[in-house]
C-alpha cells in the first residue's frame, strides 16, 4: 500500500477512530457546560443584577447565538479548505476563556458582551466536528458516531448544573464562571496535539485531490433546491426554539415555582439532563439508524414522532403541585425532546457531498442556532414577562418588582405577589412553547416524503443507479 494509503487505513481504524470520538466528546462536554452554567446561575444573576425575564433570555439567547450562529458559516467554509483539528483547539481556548472573564461582569452590558464572546468561540466547534465525523463514518452509522460524540451535551448540562449549583449555594455566581472557563483548555489541547487532520471523502473512498470544491453560493443552492431539505431547516429551527427555551428556564422554574434552593435545583436540573438527555441522544442516533436501515425516512419520521410525544408530556411536567410528581415527566419529556438532534445533523450531511459537509452544517446552524438559541430564550422569557405582568395586581409588575422581587424592607404581601407573579408568568410560558413541537413535528413528517430521492450519492452509487 502507498504511505497515503497505510495513513487512510490507520484514521479508519477501530482504536483511533474510538479516541476520535474520546475527544470530541470531552470537547463536547467543556461546550455544553459552558452553556448550562448560565442556566444554573440565571436566577442568582437576575437577582443579583435586578435583570427581567426577558434580560435573562437576551442573556441566554441572542447574546451567544449571534455570532455563533453567523461566524459558524466562515468557519465552516475555513473548514472545508484548513484543518478542523486546529479550528476545534483555537475554538475551545476561545470559549473557556470568555466564559471565565463572565465572572468579572457587573452589568446587563458587560456580561451581554462576554457572552458573545463565548459564542464566537463556541462557532468553531459544531460543524468542523461534524465534517470530521462525516470523513470517518459512512452515511448509515453517522447519526451513531454524532450520538456519541454529543453525549456531551448531556453530560455537560449535568456536570455544570450540579456543580454550579453548589458553587452559587456556597459562594457566589461569579464563581460559578471561573470554575467552568479554566478547565476548557484541557480539550484544547487534547484535540489540537492528538487528533490528525484526516483527507476529504475518505471514508467514500473518494481521493482528497478530486473532491470536487463547491462555492458557497452553490451549495446554498444545492441544499434549497431539495424540498427535504427546506422542511427539516425550518423544522430543526422551531424545535430548537422550543428545546432552547425549555433548557435555559427549567432551573429558575424548580426555584421560582417549585421553591428548591439553589443546590437542589441544580441537582435535580442536572441529573435529569444528564440522563433523560443521554438516553434521549443515544435512542435518538442509534435508533433512527436502526429504523433506517429499514427504510431512510425514518431518519425524519423519528423525529417527527419523538416531537409529537414531548408536547403532552411538557404540558402535564409544568402543572404538576410539587417536584415528586414533576420529575419523571421532565424526564420523558427532555428524553424524547432530544431525539430530534441527531438524525436532523446526520441528514443535513447526508444530503451533500464531502466537501460540502461542513458548509451544510453551518448554514443549517445558523438558521437553527439564530431562531432556537437566539430566539427561543428571549421568546420564552419575554412570554414569561408578559404573563408575569397579567398576574401582577398592585402595579407595574417590572417596576414594582426589580429582579422579581419586592424590594428590600417590603411588606410581606408585596413580597409575596411578586413571588407569586413571577411564578405563574414563568409556569404559564412554559406551558405555552410547547406549540412549537407540534410545529415542528408537521414539517419534519413533511421532509420524509422526498429523503430518499435527496440523499447524496458517490460517484459510484451513481454509476449503479444507473
Amino acid at each position: 500500500m502507498s504511505d497515503a494509503t497505510t495513513g487512510d487505513a490507520r484514521l479508519l481504524s477501530k482504536g483511533y477512530r474510538g479516541w476520535l470520538l474520546t475527544v470530541l466528546l470531552i470537547v463536547c462536554t467543556f461546550n455544553y457546560a459552558d452553556r448550562a452554567i448560565l442556566a444554573v446561575l440565571a436566577q442568582p444573576i437576575k437577582m443579583d443584577l435586578k435583570l427581567t425575564d426577558g434580560q435573562l433570555g437576551w442573556l441566554q439567547g441572542l447574546a451567544f447565538a449571534t455570532l455563533y450562529s453567523v461566524l459558524g458559516v466562515p468557519i465552516g467554509r475555513l473548514a472545508e479548505r484548513k484543518s478542523r483539528i486546529a479550528i476545534i483547539g483555537v475554538a475551545t481556548a476561545v470559549w473557556s476563556a470568555m466564559t471565565a472573564l463572565c465572572g468579572f461582569a457587573h452589568s446587563f452590558v458587560s456580561l451581554f458582551l462576554c457572552r458573545v464572546g463565548v459564542g464566537v468561540g463556541e462557532a468553531g466547534f459544531l460543524a468542523p466536528a461534524t465534517s470530521l465525523l462525516g470523513d470517518h463514518y459512512p452515511r448509515e452509522k453517522r447519526a451513531s458516531a454524532l450520538a456519541v460524540v454529543m453525549l456531551g451535551v448531556p453530560a455537560g448540562y449535568m456536570l455544570g448544573a450540579i456543580v454550579g449549583g453548589q458553587i452559587v449555594q456556597h459562594f457566589n455566581w461569579r464563581m460559578g464562571f471561573f470554575a467552568f472557563g479554566i478547565p476548557g483548555i484541557i480539550g484544547a489541547l487534547l484535540a489540537y496535539f492528538t487528533l490528525r487532520e484526516p483527507p476529504r471523502g475518505m471514508v467514500e473512498g473518494v481521493a482528497n485531490d478530486v473532491v470536487e470544491k463547491t462555492s458557497l453560493l452553490s451549495i446554498m443552492k444545492i441544499l434549497w433546491a431539495k424540498p427535504s431539505f427546506r422542511q427539516i431547516l425550518i423544522g430543526g429551527a422551531i424545535a430548537g426554539f422550543g428545546l432552547n427555551a425549555v433548557g435555559q428556564f427549567t432551573n429558575p422554574y424548580l426555584i421560582r415555582v417549585q421553591h428548591l434552593d439553589f443546590a437542589k435545583a441544580g441537582l435535580i436540573f442536572g441529573l435529569i439532563s444528564g440522563f433523560a438527555n443521554g438516553a434521549g441522544t443515544l435512542l435518538g442516533g442509534f435508533g433512527s439508524d436502526y429504523m433506517a436501515r429499514r427504510d431512510p425516512r425514518w431518519a425524519a419520521w423519528s423525529c417527527s414522532l419523538g416531537l409529537l410525544i414531548t408536547a403532552p408530556v411538557y404540558v402535564i411536567a409544568w402543572t404538576r403541585p410539587d417536584v415528586a410528581s414533576l420529575i419523571p415527566f421532565v424526564f420523558i419529556g427532555n428524553m424524547m425532546l432530544i431525539t430530534f438532534y441527531m438524525p436532523t445533523f446526520a441528514m443535513v450531511q447526508n444530503l451533500v457531498g464531502p466537501r460540502m459537509r461542513a458548509s451544510a452544517v453551518a448554514l443549517f446552524s445558523l438558521v437553527f442556532s439564530m431562531v432556537g438559541a437566539g430566539l427561543g430564550p428571549v421568546g420564552l422569557g419575554y412570554l414569561s414577562d408578559t404573563f408575569a405582568e397579567a398576574a401582577f395586581a398592585a402595579g407595574h409588575f417590572a417596576a414594582t418588582c426589580p429582579g422579581g422581587m419586592a424590594p428590600a424592607g417590603s411588606e410581606d404581601a408585596l413580597k409575596s405577589a411578586c413571588a407569586a407573579a413571577s411564578a405563574t408568568g414563568l409556569k404559564n410560558a412554559m406551558v405555552a412553547v410547547n406549540l412549537s413541537f407540534v410545529w415542528a413535528a408537521v414539517h419534519f413528517f413533511l421532509a420524509a416524503r422526498t429523503l430518499k430521492a435527496d440523499f447524496y450519492r458517490t460517484p459510484a452509487e451513481q454509476a449503479q443507479a444507473a
